[in-house]
């Protein structure tokens, strides 16, 4: 008869109690009925004394009164009963000895005391992710402030508005930012459109993966692949061939290693960032841009990121960063 925490339950044990109660009323009731009967019998032999009738009234009087007797203490018969229930040779609890006004008190002050510390640290969790809220908010003006101040200064030092490695990654990283906060839809989309046809998916070719169509979709727009140190011939699907081309050295461009990987490589403004699920060098399945790095984490636009184009951070000792594509 082991009820758990249904025997702690003040809501439980009330329904309990009220029963008992009402069980303890009965248990007085029916033992004053039955006396009343029996004196019912006693006033028979009065009015007949036939020595018959004394007979038969004398035995029903008799097992009216031992009746009574037992029905009054039937409660006490089973509270014993259930406190030996309760006793830890049985490993059980009983509902009955525990439904009490105390009991119930007693409950209801730890059932209040555990609500409230449930209340504080659902309390705690949203001022974390609030803080959380707004140091990303924090994090993504400051790069931005930085993308812009990069792009001034590089205006500044080359006297006109195209050819700076600079500043070409600030104009890529202020088109990508226009793009985040537009929220364009999932593929097939105008970066699948732009980027080409590729056999095999869906929607005539133009629905796929596109991580990569955005990457080169900014890229063009902001004209890093008219540069003469940018990936001028690179139009491929698939973040491998990414890989492939920097790593290859092509056009003076390199691969850097991620911090998790070995690397030590602070990444800037306008490089390409690789992952991989897998947590694997070299063995790519996804491409953004980098905004920048502020403190410990680099900021990340990157397409196809939950079907939308993104504006996130992530630790730069992330597990997930395999690398980094530098084209300046």
């Amino acid at each position: 008869m082991n009820f758990l925490s249904t025997c702690t339950d003040p809501g439980i044990l009330s329904v309990i109690l009220l029963f008992k109660r009402l069980f303890e009323i009965i248990c007085i009731l029916v033992p004053i009925g039955l006396i009343l009967m029996a004196s019912v019998e006693v006033g028979k032999i009065t009015m007949n004394p036939d020595q018959k009738a004394v007979k038969s009234a004398t035995t029903k009087t008799i097992h009216k009164c031992l009746a009574a007797v037992g029905v009054f203490f039937v409660p006490t018969f089973m509270s014993i009963f259930m406190n030996l229930m309760a006793m830890p040779n049985y490993k059980s609890s009983s509902c009955w000895s525990n439904s009490s006004v105390e009991m119930i008190n007693a409950y209801e002050e730890a059932k209040d005391f555990d609500d409230d510390v449930e209340e504080e640290k659902r309390q705690q969790e949203r001022e974390a992710a609030e803080t959380e809220r707004a140091a990303l908010a924090a994090a993504r003006e400051a790069a931005r402030e930085e993308n812009e101040k990069a792009a001034e200064e590089a205006r500044k030092a080359s006297g006109n508005s195209t050819g700076n490695p600079t500043e070409l990654a600030a104009k890529m990283i202020q088109i990508a930012q226009r793009e985040a906060d537009s929220h364009p839809p999932d593929s097939p989309n105008k970066y699948t459109y732009d980027f080409g046809y590729i056999p095999g998916y869906s929607g005539n070719g133009y629905g796929y993966p596109w991580c990569a169509a955005f990457v080169w979709w900014i890229s063009n727009e902001a004209g890093v692949y008219n540069h003469s140190n940018g990936p001028v011939t690179h139009k491929t699907a698939g973040v491998d061939s990414y890989i492939g081309y920097f790593r290859n050295n092509s056009d003076g461009n390199r691969y850097e290693p991620s911090a998790a990987h070995g690397g030590n490589y602070v990444p800037k403004m306008g490089d390409y960032i690789f992952f991989s699920n897998e947590h694997i060098q070299y063995d790519g399945d996804h491409i953004g841009v980098v905004k920048g790095v502020s403190g410990d984490k680099v900021l990340i636009i990157d397409g196809n990121c939950s079907n939308t184009v993104c504006d996130r951070y992530k630790s730069l000792n992330d597990g997930y960063i395999i690398g980094y594509g530098v084209w300046e």
